[in-house]
């Protein structure tokens, strides 16, 4: 992966963690740019699992993600999953849950 990538990946995390501050269980990079078959309209996929889920926090992270995108020329997609909802996904071991075990990069 580029190095201005990581570091974009770097300073959105930082920045998403002062949003959601204590509230965050994990962070996984997935997609194209985990899996190193990103072409250069890939966008840059981010799971955050957090403990209580709120359309503020989704929305204060999609605003941020769009700041980023406009900034650096790369769209940015943070999915937000509360941790029972993440939990549900791996009892019934979804596809979604699959890739990020199988290819996501733990931030």
């Amino acid at each position: 992966m580029k190095d201005h990538i990581l570091q974009i990946v770097h300073n959105f995390n930082k920045e998403a963690k002062f949003i959601l501050k204590d509230n965050i269980i994990e962070r996984y990079l997935f997609g194209s740019y985990a899996k190193n078959t990103y072409t250069s309209d890939s966008d840059i996929d981010i799971l955050i699992i957090i403990k209580n889920y709120s359309f503020d926090l989704q929305s204060k992270l999609s605003e941020l993600a769009s700041d980023y995108s406009l900034q650096y020329e790369i769209y940015i997609s943070p999915i937000l999953k509360d941790f029972v909802l993440w939990k549900k996904n791996e009892q019934y071991n979804t596809l979604f849950y699959q890739e990020i075990i199988q290819d996501g990069i733990k931030l």
